[in-house]
């Protein structure tokens, strides 16, 4: 029954891992809304090759896992021995010895079954089986920080590209007022120092214009070193080339961040499997000085013959229990064997038909390793758990960070479109009053480089506020927006 209950455990752990493995695949696709996002994020794990060796360690655990496993079952043997040889026997009435030629054969099948040993068995199965876990930790930390490297690499470029559109725009209104303001410096209507405070506006503007089409050329090599690709016509999506109108809040809050790190954050949860498998080596090693029982037998045909007689093979079978204990850094053997053979085939009466043994043996100090593995094990043990706690409180200190950022690059993000639609508001009425000749030209174009910087502001902060965010999904594994 115990062996029924182990095999199942093994093939729901297999279809839970291959479960969860295309779940978090679906769930990541459908956690985005960008067209342009989710082929970036489809191409870069299809190419990753990070990701590619962290999915072999998991089917790595797993064998390990199946060999564990098969510690509960028998060791089963195809035995079959043939031989030939020569005997020398002494004959009555004759000086020296008689030589004469046999034969041998026997097959049968040998088996072994460990009837018990504490929780060695047992214990090393669990092992094996927190392996997998963490291999599969690993695995979705390898992606996370994939999707999470794309995103960012992703968001900037986003950003940059929006900025450098819409300084673009502004450039545009600042150069044609630069030519109305030669114009009227041409016709003395404005005075030098205005004709340079204009160009000084100007050449603001150019710069920050310059700088966002720097800035974006980068983020284009980044994007497409990160996602694998060789050029962003190889994604068959656009991005929005206007800036948003607003920046969507998180549903969740900093309690409920908080939470989520310590049912779902992977460093978290692999430091709290580490700690559990240096436990678990405590006890496999703990049940050590447990003694350990295990039978053995043998059963098939085995018979030997001269050659001058005809070979017949006969049932012969032998069963052994044998005990081995380990006592502290010694080593206690016993056993207990028992053959038997049909004496049909017998060719010498020295031959022995049934025989029965006992074995015990009582090694010194051979076993120094137990005092060595004990030792490693608690120093594991402690260790590992000293970080479980170490890593809960970095992890939860990170995501209050991002949430902070988050708090921080909203508001900021806000107030700087609230100045973008002020600034445009107040550009269009100045324009109008200027072509009244109510409102100096340098003025307007004053209020155009303000324009631009309130452009450049808000763009800053939307990036800021997308990476906070993206920083608190890896830490949380949720999709917050």
């Amino acid at each position: 029954m115990y062996i029924k209950r182990t095999f199942i455990k093994i093939f729901g752990a297999f279809l839970s891992g291959v479960f969860l493995i295309s779940a978090l695949s679906s769930f990541s696709y459908a956690s985005y809304d960008d067209p342009f996002l989710q082929q970036c994020i489809k191409i870069a794990e299809s190419r990753d090759q990070k990701l590619v060796v962290a999915y072999e360690q998991i089917q790595l655990a797993e064998i390990r896992s199946t060999r564990a496993a098969r510690a509960f079952f028998p060791q089963i043997m195809l035995q079959h021995t043939n031989s030939k040889g020569t005997t020398a026997m002494s004959a009555v009435g004759l000086s020296g010895f008689v030589k004469d030629e046999y034969n041998a054969e026997e097959y049968g099948v040998r088996a072994m079954q460990t009837i018990f040993e504490g929780y060695r068995t047992q214990g090393t199965y669990k092992y094996e089986t927190m392996m997998v876990d963490a291999a599969r930790f690993n695995y979705t930390k390898t992606r996370e920080e994939l999707l999470t490297k794309v995103k960012l690499a992703y968001y900037e470029y986003l950003t940059l590209n929006q900025e450098y559109k819409a300084l673009g725009k502004a450039y545009d209104i600042v150069d044609n007022l630069f030519i109305k303001i030669r114009n009227e410096y041409k016709a003395k209507a404005i005075s030098e120092l205005d004709m340079v405070e204009a160009e000084n506006f100007k050449d603001k503007v150019s710069d920050m214009l310059s700088a966002a089409r720097i800035n974006l050329g980068f983020s284009v090599k980044k994007l497409i070193e990160t996602v694998g690709i060789h050029s962003l016509d190889d994604i068959n999506a656009k991005v929005s080339d206007e800036l948003s109108d607003d920046v969507t809040e998180i549903t969740f809050t900093l309690q409920d961040l908080l939470s989520f790190i310590l049912t779902n954050n992977l460093d978290v949860q692999t430091a709290k499997v580490q700690a559990q498998m240096a436990e678990m080596k405590i006890k496999i090693n703990r049940s050590k000085i447990i003694p350990k029982f295990y039978l053995e037998g043998f059963y098939g045909k085995s018979g030997e013959a001269f050659t001058t007689e005809p070979l017949e093979l006969t049932t012969a079978w032998s069963a052994s229990l044998r005990m081995s204990w380990g006592l502290w850094g010694n080593s206690l053997e016993a056993s207990y064997n028992n053959e038997h053979t049909d004496p049909s085939t017998i060719v010498d009466a020295s031959k022995r038909v049934d025989t029965t043994s006992y074995d015990v043996k009582l090694a010194l100090l051979d076993d120094m390793g137990y005092f060595v593995d004990t030792k490693e094990s608690k120093v594991s043990y402690n260790q590992t758990s000293s970080d479980y706690v170490e890593v809960l409180k970095v992890r939860r200190l990170e995501t209050e960070k991002a949430y902070n950022d988050y708090l921080n690059s909203l508001n900021s993000a806000r107030t700087s479109r609230k100045e973008i639609i002020l600034r445009e508001r107040k550009l269009a009425l100045m324009k109008r009053r200027n072509d009244l000749y109510e409102v100096p030209t340098v003025s307007l174009m004053e209020e155009s480089w303000k324009y631009a910087e309130a452009i450049s502001s808000y763009a800053r902060s939307n990036y800021q506020n997308h990476a906070s965010v993206t920083e608190m999904e890896r830490l949380t594994l949720m999709p917050l927006r």
